[in-house]
């Protein structure tokens, strides 16, 4: 089995990750990982649990176990207690490796990366297919968190076609996600070190954030201005951040040459916008299950598309919805029914034109108004989102005579003649049966602690549907009234 380690025979002096205290060469990287390694070899690991800040520490012993061909499965630090009982008992984890305050019995250590070590005893073997070396968790629509099983082939494919797809080499790149998220930990971690490039790594703290929140704006950005990355990795809610900074007067960094931002649909004109902010954004699409990222614009491709098909993938339309036959992941833990799929139906609408993939919406969130019409709520979502007036916005009205939207202000200073005149002037670009009215406008933002976002901050509309129910039936309430 080929890791990634076995192919990081670069410049050897050359710094391969970075923070603000200190750094690794490829040389010293690769001394680091075989001390780990060795360590976990002495205590018998098997399948590991990694909870920890984006540090040095996390890449080290990720590539590690990658190296032993030990089960790692990355926990994110927003998980609730629940979660993570949950998922440490799924996994059969023998280890969970820390650095953080959590309810067990830290009897090990591993000094070479200053990580402390529980030792855990499961009393029921995990199901999980052949060659898995990597659980990634997706909390999914119902909070019930889902073990996505890949192999090393899965994660290299992805990161050796990324580097391919960009051209960048010796790639500077300041990882802002948490690594447990697949998107960061391939695309930012794997490719830049495939590109002979450095990895740029800071504490939740560094880079401004408390669990899966950003809380300090102004953090964030002297963060990215301090290192000088070269590229990013964005959630569409960071990237509005950052066009509202660089709108207020924030000057990006004249090193940033790509920023790729996922997670859900971005406006062409936020796209636009942010380029001619001096932010080089591009769109990209992809799932856990190929392995994270499918397709991802250039700044040449049409900003209406998320860009062109990685070089590994095949994929076709059926039925108006996605499907990619290849790389596929190695099927869901202890779901024996899922294992070695030959296709993956992603459940996303969408067309291929000239190898550009262009996306509409979900099919299971489609709403279809009570005159039969069909509307994608991702659509008319970014068009609010572009605004910058917003930091969260659901659209409604699935069965319902007219849509609404749940939409929470990027900041108090945000007020409902602002929003009003926004609205008004969407809605004049909207056709008429996916215009809002009535919107519900929040004080608070809609978490993921509550159950209605997942952990990629993308909403989990039913269980919103439910919590919002009474302002939601109000809205719709007071419009018939008015109508009789």
């Amino acid at each position: 089995m080929i890791t990634l380690i076995d192919l990081l025979n670069h410049n050897p002096s050359h710094i391969a990750l970075e923070s603000s205290n200190e750094s690794l060469t490829y040389a010293q990287l690769q001394t680091k990982v075989d001390s780990v390694a060795q360590w976990l070899v002495k205590n018998n690991v098997r399948s590991l649990a990694l909870l920890a800040q984006n540090s040095m520490a996390w890449v080290v012993t990720d590539l590690a176990c990658q190296s032993l061909g030990i089960v790692i499965t990355p926990l994110p630090l927003f998980f609730s207690q629940s979660q993570l009982h949950t998922i440490l008992k799924d996994i059969d984890a023998d280890l969970i490796l820390s650095d953080t305050d959590i309810p067990y019995d830290f009897n090990l250590y591993c000094e070479s990366i200053n990580l402390h070590g529980a030792k855990l005893t499961q009393s029921i073997l995990c199901s999980a297919p052949s060659g898995t070396v990597k659980i990634t968790f997706t909390s999914g629509t119902t909070g019930q968190p889902k073990g996505v099983c890949l192999s090393a082939s899965n994660q290299l494919t992805v990161a050796h076609s990324l580097v391919e797809s960009i051209g960048l080499e010796q790639l500077r790149h300041l990882c802002l996600l948490p690594l447990p998220t697949l998107l960061e930990n391939i695309a930012g971690v794997y490719a830049p070190l495939l590109s002979n490039g450095t990895v740029i790594l800071a504490s939740d703290t560094e880079r401004g954030f408390e669990g899966s929140k950003l809380v300090n704006p102004a953090q964030l950005l002297s963060c990215i201005s301090k290192h000088c990355p070269n590229s990013l990795i964005l959630v569409s809610e960071l990237l509005h951040v950052l066009i509202a900074a660089a709108k207020n007067g924030w000057v990006p960094p004249t090193s940033l040459r790509f920023i790729a931002v996922g997670g859900s649909r971005v406006s062409p004109k936020s796209i636009i916008e942010a380029r001619a902010l001096g932010l080089p954004v591009c769109q990209g699409y992809g799932l856990s299950e190929c392995g994270s990222v499918v397709s991802l614009c250039s700044l040449e491709d049409d900003v209406t598309s998320t860009g062109k098909l990685l070089p590994h993938i095949q994929a076709s339309i059926i039925d108006n919805e996605l499907v990619v036959q290849s790389n596929c992941f190695l099927g869901y833990l202890n779901t024996p029914d899922s294992w070695n799929p030959s296709a993956i139906q992603t459940g996303d609408i969408a067309t291929i034109k000239n190898n550009s993939l262009y996306l509409t919406g979900r099919i299971k969130n489609t709403i279809i108004n009570s005159y039969g019409r069909n509307i994608s709520p991702e659509w008319v979502e970014s068009e609010l989102m572009a605004t910058g007036l917003f930091a969260q916005t659901v659209v409604l009205g699935d069965a319902r005579p007219f849509c609404t939207a749940l939409l929470v202000p990027v900041n108090e200073r945000v007020n409902a003649a602002q929003i009003e005149k926004r609205l008004t002037d969407i809605n004049q670009a909207l056709p008429d049966y996916a215009q809002i009215f009535n919107p519900i406008v929040l004080a608070a933002p809609m978490r993921f602690e509550d159950g209605l976002y997942t952990q990629n901050m993308r909403p989990r509309r039913a269980a919103i549907l439910d919590y919002f129910s009474d302002q939601i039936e109000q809205v719709y309430s007071l419009s018939t009234a008015l109508e009789a």
